[in-house]
C-alpha cells in the first residue's frame, strides 16, 4: 500500500519535522462540499485556508482536497484520513506515492480532530480563504480564529 505510513512513524510526532499539509473535505449542505487544509511546519501550524469543492460527492471531494493539498505546498508531506475508501483510484496517480499518506488510528486523533474542525467552520464561506493565525501554535492545541 503506497500511502501507508513506515511503523516507525506511525505516532504523532511525525509532525514535528519537515512541511506538513493535512487536508479534509466535508458536507455542506445540498450536494455542497468544503475543504480545508492545515499547513505545518516543525510541528507548528503556520497557515490555515479552506476553499469550497467543485465536486459533489464525498469521495470526489476528499480527492479534490487531496490534489489541492499538493498544490498549496508542493514541497510538503500530504495527510488525509479517507484515503483507505479512495486508495485504488489514488494509486492511478503514481506522482502521489511518497507526497501523501493516511494517517494511522494512533495518528488520527489529533490530525482528524484539527483538520475537520476547520472544514465545518469553513462550510458557510463561499470563497477560497485564508484563516488568520493569532500566532503559530503547536496543532495539537489548534483554535481556529477568524
Amino acid at each position: 500500500m503506497p500511502f501507508r505510513v513506515a511503523l516507525e512513524n506511525r505516532n504523532v510526532a511525525v509532525f514535528n519535522t519537515g512541511r506538513h499539509v493535512l487536508v479534509d473535505a466535508s458536507g455542506a449542505g445540498q450536494g455542497r462540499y468544503c475543504m480545508a487544509a492545515v499547513c505545518m511546519e516543525g510541528g507548528v501550524v503556520v497557515q490555515l485556508h479552506s476553499k469550497p469543492c467543485e465536486a459533489f460527492s464525498s469521495v470526489l471531494a476528499e480527492q479534490e482536497s487531496i490534489e489541492w493539498g499538493c498544490e498549496i505546498w508542493p514541497d510538503a508531506l500530504v495527510w488525509n484520513d479517507c484515503i483507505p475508501a479512495i486508495e485504488a483510484v489514488l494509486a492511478l496517480q503514481p506522482g502521489l506515492a511518497g507526497q501523501l499518506y493516511w494517517p494511522t488510528p494512533r495518528m488520527r486523533k489529533p490530525f482528524h480532530d484539527m483538520v475537520h474542525s476547520l472544514s465545518v467552520k469553513a462550510r458557510d464561506v463561499f470563497t477560497p480563504r485564508q484563516w488568520i493565525l493569532e500566532k503559530p501554535c503547536n496543532f495539537i492545541a489548534l483554535a481556529v480564529t477568524e
